[in-house]
């Protein structure tokens, strides 16, 4: 008797009937392959859930590596582009590349586009509020329709080794230096009726902390516990909120921290990785499909979906799916990484004797 979809497909064959618990089996394997389809068909009818083109977007941390590729990726948008750094030089260079950017877009509706750069400390408060002040000044006074968190420093040691002041600095940068502006930007924006867009950057580090990390996962992990409460806070502001979770990252960024990390650290870590570029290419192909949680590789996807909680899918049908073998893949990582670091010891314990 043919009774559910499984069944009609399986009564063209030649085959006996299925049984009911083949049935089930066969149903329950066909709605997890058929889902894998309703996030792309759903995007596709939604269209772009991150427009720039003739948006203010405001991005910290521009003025290298991941930031000032961000900024360049939204002057080939069509973005007008505020980038906020310390550094006046490599501020200036990047406006420089954004306005060459600007020259490969095959769009030209949008004719002129502001650029603007401000020399500020995001971890400074009231330097953060300045700047802010100062980018919606240009704009009429409105605040920026996208704030994009980009600023962040990691200085890799092991805990025992690390001074307190370099603990307390990669907190200062990466979790209040972005919280200072977020803060500041979605108040503003809640007061006024702007429904804006907050982008926070994590790492595959604010999934998951082994050795080497303990001063620069602590502060991920803060950053992703502001954007889930945050996502469902803003949704009586018409906020989005989304955050970014990055791997290896080549950039002068992470050239300075090779120059402090373990060697442990580097074992478990590995050697792949993307440029600035591709990871801002990522993040905005992402950001494009209404992702909250964005990632540009494999193992972090991974991580995603073993550590995702209380948290909105990127795709049903591939969430679930990988959740099937997440614990499994979670406790070989597990594992190998404790083999590793046990093994460290010893061989550091024989240096020392």
């Amino acid at each position: 008797m043919v009774w559910s979809p499984a069944d009609l497909l399986w009564s063209l064959s030649k085959f006996a009937p299925l049984t009911v618990f083949e049935s089930i089996c066969a149903n329950l394997f066909l709605v997890l392959i058929a889902s894998l389809g309703i996030t792309p068909v759903y995007n596709l009818i939604k269209g772009n859930q991150f427009p720039t083109k003739g948006k203010h977007v405001y991005v910290t941390g521009g003025s290298v590596g991941l930031g000032r590729a961000v900024a360049i990726e939204l002057a080939k948008q069509g973005a007008h582009v505020t980038i906020v750094a310390r550094k006046e030089g490599p501020l200036k260079e990047t406006i420089e590349l954004m306005k060459q950017a600007v020259a490969t877009r095959k769009d030209k509706e949008i004719v002129e586009q502001r650029f603007h750069w401000i020399s500020a400390d995001v971890t400074d408060r009231e330097q953060s509020v300045r700047a802010l002040d100062e980018a919606s000044a240009h704009f009429g006074g409105r605040v920026p329709d996208i704030i994009m968190v980009c600023a962040g420093i990691s200085i890799p040691k092991l805990f025992v080794e690390a001074s307190i002041e370099e603990f307390e600095s990669q907190m200062k940068l990466n979790y209040f230096g972005s919280l200072y502006t977020v803060h500041e930007a979605t108040k503003r924006m809640a007061a006024t009726g702007v429904k804006g867009k907050v982008v926070l950057t994590a790492s595959t580090m604010g999934l998951i902390g082994f050795a080497g990390y303990s001063g620069y996962a602590p502060t991920k992990f803060a950053l992703r516990g502001l954007a889930e409460s945050l996502r469902n806070e803003f949704l009586m502001y018409g906020i989005g909120v989304h955050i970014y979770y990055p791997g290896t990252m080549f950039s002068p960024g992470y050239e300075n921290e090779n120059l402090t990390k373990p060697l442990i650290t580097r074992d478990i870590e590995g050697t792949k990785g993307l440029t600035s570029e591709e990871a801002a290419k990522g993040l905005f192909a992402g950001l494009r499909k209404g992702y909250f949680g964005i990632t540009t590789d494999f193992d972090t996807d991974f991580l995603r979906i073993s550590a995702r909680g209380v948290t909105p899918m990127s795709n049903i049908g591939w969430d679930y799916l990988l959740g099937l073998v997440a614990p499994f893949g979670a406790t070989s990582f597990l594992w190998e990484t404790n083999h590793k670091v046990k093994n460290y010891g010893k061989n550091m314990l024989k240096k020392d004797l």
